[in-house]
């Protein structure tokens, strides 16, 4: 998964943009059934991941026996609706006319892009409560909070990070669900994607994305290394932030409009 998600990674968002990514690219794409193989083996395990993910992290929090049956039969229904529309729209032969049956609904689009907003929105408030909340503890030169080792910062942000992705994939499997539907409304759709307020978040999603599949591998090596590993836990976490943010400023040049 992790090497699929890099790929794809850089496709979107180091040699192209987002909003660059209209029915003429996803065609062109699609035309190679390895490409859309490729896109399906994806869709799969990143959405079986992300779920899984936040459901663990829910079922934590509920004691009560009926709380998590309701709470594992919701993430089954999300999976299955997930994968299902994902598969589907992979599946579903290229659209032999524009406009498309969907095309009828101009509100889509617009749905889309609020939705888009509001995950936006979401880390952008909540990146400034931790800015804000790390400003005070250090100007009352206070611990920075309640975690003492690094190893618990680079849980509580993997976590972050993969709940964001999750928010995100939600609503990109519902935007790309209009390609084969209406084509025109696709385009209209990924055009959001350019509006200044959205770039941040696209920002921050390269980041989370990096920041979640490089701590994978870290967690992984540290496992193998066992005891050996302990030593190398705060370097690791240091270099794991370091390459985060280094390899996350070519994409953000990419969308502030840089080209090579």
């Amino acid at each position: 998964m992790i090497a699929l998600v890099l790929a794809h990674l850089f496709i979107m968002h180091y040699a192209s943009v987002p909003s660059a990514t209209t029915s003429t690219f996803v065609h062109a794409r699609w035309a190679a059934a390895g490409w859309r193989l490729f896109d399906w083996a994806l869709l799969w395990l990143a959405a079986t991941h992300g779920i899984a993910g936040v459901h663990g992290m829910l079922r934590e929090t509920i004691r009560r026996p009926g709380g998590r049956a309701a709470l594992d039969g919701v993430a089954a229904l999300v999976t299955a609706a997930l994968l299902g529309l994902g598969t589907a729209t992979i599946a579903a032969p290229f659209p032999s006319r524009t406009p498309g049956p969907l095309s009828a609904f101009p509100w889509i689009p617009i749905v889309l892009t609020g939705a888009l907003d509001v995950v936006a929105t979401a880390t952008y408030l909540g990146l400034i409560w931790i800015g804000a909340t790390f400003a005070v503890r250090i100007a009352r030169q206070a611990p920075l909070g309640r975690w003492t080792y690094p190893g618990q910062w680079a849980f509580a942000l993997n976590r972050t990070a993969g709940v964001g992705v999750l928010a995100f994939l939600l609503v990109h499997v519902l935007d790309i669900a209009l390609f084969p539907l209406a084509p025109d409304l696709y385009d209209r759709a990924v055009a959001a994607y350019a509006m200044p307020y959205l770039i941040p978040m696209e920002a921050a999603l390269v980041a989370a994305v990096l920041y979640h599949a490089l701590a994978g591998i870290r967690l992984m090596i540290l496992e193998a290394l066992d005891r050996r590993g302990a030593a190398a836990a705060v370097p690791s976490f240091v270099a794991l932030l370091v390459l985060t943010v280094s390899l996350s400023l070519p994409a953000l040049a990419v969308l502030l409009g840089w080209r090579p």
